[in-house]
């Protein structure tokens, strides 16, 4: 099969330390080119890493800020590769068989490869308490090799990677499935069970929730998956831990504070700094 054109893109929004240390794996473990797109920063990034791109080969572009899945969109219509690795800005790879393997999985008839984020029951803090609302299944999205043929597809189909969330008591009628839904946003009603219209939802994954959170990527996975026929190349749950690492949510919470699902920014930037240097030898520009 013919090499593709593929490279690592790492998106940054302020995050300029996690951002580094991404891009140090990805540069020592990835063996392809990397772009950082820089999303209107205003932690100094862009001066950080321009500092950065005197000893480190690796190219910069900008966007506009917006949310994550719009930004996805208009990198897969507008980029001139055939294969994308996206990795999070909080995202760190471990072991250097990752990407070869991803590339090697990236087959005919095969739309992405990484790790699948299997469809579970959210957690009750999520909203509405204990098997409420169920999260769909979907490529795991902070480290993950995607067709861009493929994925335009599904874009032209009106697909988005963009996250939403889908009311299912009444799913033949979606606008009264999401006005039953905003419920569980309401204290006194979340306890309405509403069991009678168990019969009118739709399974995932054998259950039938309240409602559906798709997260990021979600809606392209699906489309591909069980609109197109297309596989997702899974590399397994028993590699997943030693060969990314993760701290969850930090681009989220340094945009919104208030956010409780994610790692300590502090913490978790100064630990970027440390293995910067220590793990790749990397002397981090000064603040």
């Amino acid at each position: 099969m013919a090499a593709r054109a593929t490279e690592i893109i790492i998106i940054n929004c302020s995050t300029r330390e996690l951002t580094a240390l991404a891009l140090v794996s990805a540069l020592k473990h990835g063996g392809l080119p990397v772009t950082i797109i820089d999303c209107e920063s205003t932690d100094g990034s862009v001066d950080y890493l321009k500092a950065l791109q005197k000893s480190l080969p690796f190219e910069m572009a900008h966007l506009p800020l917006d949310r994550h899945g719009a930004t996805l969109d208009r990198v897969f219509r507008e980029t001139t590769r055939d294969a994308l690795l996206l990795l999070d800005s909080d995202a760190e790879i471990l072991d250097p068989r990752l990407a070869p393997a991803m590339l090697d999985a990236l087959r005919p008839g095969t739309y992405g490869s990484g790790f699948l984020h299997a469809g579970e029951w959210l957690p009750a803090s999520h909203g509405g308490g204990l098997h409420k609302g169920w999260y769909s299944e979907r490529m795991w999205i902070p480290c993950v090799m995607l067709d861009v043929a493929a994925v335009r597809e599904a874009l032209a189909a009106g697909v988005s990677f963009g996250q939403r969330v889908i009311g299912n008591e009444m799913p033949q009628w979606p606008w009264l499935s999401t006005l039953l839904r905003q419920r569980f946003r309401v204290p006194g009603l979340r306890g309405l069970a509403l069991e009678g219209l168990r019969s009118s939802r739709r399974e995932f994954g054998g259950e039938t929730p309240h409602y559906v959170y798709r997260d990021t990527g979600a809606d392209v996975h699906d489309c591909l998956v069980n609109r197109r026929g297309l596989a997702f190349a899974n590399l397994g749950a028993a590699w997943w831990p030693t060969a990314v690492a993760h701290r969850h949510g930090v681009t989220r919470r340094q945009l919104r504070p208030w956010m409780r699902n994610a790692a300590n920014v502090g913490a978790s930037r100064a630990e970027a700094v440390e293995r910067i240097a220590k793990i790749y030898g990397v002397t981090p520009p000064e603040r």
